[in-house]
């Protein structure tokens, strides 16, 4: 385990928010930018995300019951997310996927003429997003791949940065590698929320600490935009999809009787496989990178 300054402001006095098993979760009181400290060490990134955290065995801390279960809802979503960035961007223009996965995003934008390229930490992952998109994939985080400088139109990231060890040093990569004027379009657990502020320390998003290393507002991601050369454009709500029995396995942290009869129920009903489509935890955020002077 390890301690951490804030990401954002780079303080080191924070006050506690909640504990979920062996992690803490704090609030800078410099910034207000919450984050788990003490967390799991960046070296760890490989263990985290191997072929078991898509087919997790414990999935309400970590991971995926069966992550490719959730490609026709993904999927979906993805073709909705295309629609909308292409009020923005149009293909052929080139966009780069990072932390993409299967592969799904990138499967859905080469099918509606993007030129698309993707960025996994997951060896496992990226070699399926390779087989399911046909396209090249970089493994590592983005600052280790190496990227060119001002060559992609568009980037994604979906609910990707929560996870990263360094988002500001994610974004600024981000920035530079997009082309001056280019896009970052990215959904992110919304620690802000209405759902997230009336349920204080049992919020959903905090039982992920095993996982997700920061937790953003629309302020303090905006301010961490801002200072990696970054301008808000639009914030809206997300759409956040799963199967039936992936959400119910969200039960376990506050009742496991209630899991179990839960579990019993959607198989009785023959609902495990069903999609359910989200939209009161994620925000869909648009930013642009500054325009050269």
């Amino acid at each position: 385990m390890e301690h951490v300054v804030c990401n954002l402001c780079g303080a080191r006095d924070a006050s506690r928010c909640c504990r979920v098993g062996e992690f803490q979760i704090v609030r800078c009181n410099g910034c207000g930018l919450i984050y788990t400290n003490p967390r799991r060490s960046a070296e760890t990134i490989s263990d985290i995300y191997s072929k078991d955290y898509f087919f997790s065995e414990n999935p309400a801390e970590l991971g995926y019951d069966d992550y490719s279960m959730h490609a026709e809802g993904l999927k979906e979503v993805f073709s909705d997310h295309l629609e909308f960035i292409e009020r923005f961007v149009r293909p052929p223009a080139s966009i780069i996927d990072i932390g993409c996965a299967f592969g799904y995003f990138l499967e859905s934008a080469k099918a509606r003429g993007w030129t698309v390229e993707g960025v996994e930490v997951s060896p496992f992952a990226s070699n399926m997003a390779r087989r399911n998109a046909g396209v090249r994939v970089h493994v590592g985080t983005l600052p280790s791949v190496g990227l060119a400088a001002s060559a992609y139109d568009a980037a994604t990231m979906w609910d990707v940065l929560e996870h990263s060890f360094d988002p500001a040093a994610e974004l600024a990569e981000t920035n530079r590698i997009l082309k001056p004027g280019g896009y970052l379009f990215m959904t992110v657990p919304n620690a802000g929320s209405f759902l997230a502020r009336s349920m204080g320390s049992h919020w959903y998003g905090f039982k992920k600490a095993a996982e997700h290393n920061y937790f953003f507002s629309r302020d303090t991601l905006n301010r961490m935009l801002s200072r990696t050369g970054f301008t808000l454009v639009e914030s809206r709500r997300g759409v956040w999809p799963c199967s039936m029995r992936f959400l119910v396995t969200k039960l376990t942290p506050y009742s496991r009787s209630a899991h179990r009869l839960a579990q019993k129920v959607i198989q009785w009903v023959g609902i495990e496989n069903a999609i359910v489509k989200f939209r009161f935890i994620d925000m869909f955020v648009v930013a642009r990178k500054h325009q050269a002077e």
